[in-house]
């Protein structure tokens, strides 16, 4: 599903520092930070040891705390969710779309109450939510907005690059994402204010040397990940631009077959950076029988994300039961992710759209 491009260069970089001797957080890690400014054009980029690790500290720079609420979508990966407990707070499930598996300005609008702190946001497969539509419907409130973009590194929303459209937004780079550091993650943000504090927040609470001045937590990154990360984001706009060609590719291919539905990329969306390419069928038990049929053709295949309410731990702690949240168990039960990855050779491609349109041939 995923095939990380990590060779020559990153070993040399990473090389370089271990020589060097500084190998916790210093020049290199100070210097992707730079370059990443540069690249998405914001103000600040500031780096993580890991994803989870910024969305934390993206509460954590609003005192989210016990008492309070934070709205996130249940079609998500666990890590949102997690942050929001990290801080005490109550994590308040919501619906997605089922066109654009993302969340919509009316759906979050309806869960907003007067403990509602702060909303998160996910571009689901790395394709932006219409942050534009959202920010003018919530403003209002006075809500912070947070948007998990761990998926959406070098995505474009109306021709702008996703990192400075909501107050902050949160990255990955685990290994399975466009680039990768192994681990690590980012804050990105047009505040100075914000920014100086999640810096602090990163360090232990330090504002200086051994001067804490609020409960932060150890997130720092260190300088021989950052040299993968330099490396790395040389790569990532060829990266994009191959995963968008596989992606032209397979919707050539499969949108002419009426039982199944290829992604749908609204207009605000100008680059998805395609981290997962997604296939959804009509039910459940089209696609448990598509899984099958890939195994059986060695072709990989993912169901990401299981909906978070309904994980053992958050069925246990807030008594969430199935169809709590129809629409987005029934997203999660009907699509699946193929491979959609930079370096997939013409002759693999070629294979899985064969295979995938012989089912779907097969299967109407």
């Amino acid at each position: 599903m995923a095939n990380p491009s990590v060779g020559a260069q990153e070993a040399r970089a990473v090389f370089d520092v271990l020589k060097n001797g500084w190998i916790s957080m210093g020049k290199v890690v100070l210097s992707l930070e730079k370059k990443i400014q540069k690249y998405l054009k914001v103000k600040n980029a500031i780096l993580f040891n890991n994803g989870t690790s910024s969305l934390h500290a993206s509460l954590l720079v609003y005192d989210i705390k016990s008492g309070d609420e934070v709205i996130i979508p249940t079609l998500n990966y666990i890590s949102a969710a997690n942050a929001v407990i990290y801080c005490g707070a109550k994590p308040i499930f919501c619906e997605s779309d089922p066109k654009t598996f993302n969340v919509t300005p009316e759906i979050l609008e309806s869960k907003i109450t007067h403990k509602t702190k702060a909303i998160i946001t996910v571009d689901l497969k790395g394709m932006p939510v219409d942050y534009d539509a959202i920010k003018k419907k919530i403003k209002k409130y006075n809500i912070p907005l947070i948007s998990d973009s761990a998926e959406s590194f070098g995505a474009e929303y109306k021709k702008k690059k996703v990192g400075s459209q909501f107050n902050l937004h949160s990255f990955s780079f685990f290994a399975n994402k466009n680039i990768t550091m192994g681990e690590g993650g980012l804050i990105t943000c047009n505040s100075d204010i914000l920014a100086k504090k999640i810096r602090i927040i990163r360090n232990q609470g330090q504002n200086r040397r051994y001067n804490h001045t609020v409960i932060g937590n150890n997130f720092r990154p260190t300088d021989y990940a950052a040299a993968i990360g330099i490396e790395q984001l040389k790569k990532v706009d060829k990266i994009i631009f191959s995963k968008n060609q596989i992606s032209k590719s397979y919707d050539k291919a499969f949108s002419k077959f009426p039982n199944v539905c290829t992604p749908f990329v609204p207009n605000y969306v100008s680059m998805h950076s395609w981290y997962m390419y997604s296939l959804k069928f009509k039910n459940s038990f089209i696609s448990n029988k598509f899984k099958n049929f890939l195994l059986k053709k060695k072709i990989d295949y993912r169901v990401s994300f299981p909906p978070i309410h309904l994980q053992p731990i958050y069925k246990k702690k807030f008594g969430f039961k199935k169809n709590s949240f129809p629409i987005s168990e029934k997203i999660a039960n009907t699509f699946v992710d193929i491979p959609c990855w930079f370096g997939m050779t013409n002759t693999q491609i070629n294979y899985i759209i064969k295979q995938v349109s012989i089912f779907l041939g097969n299967n109407k």
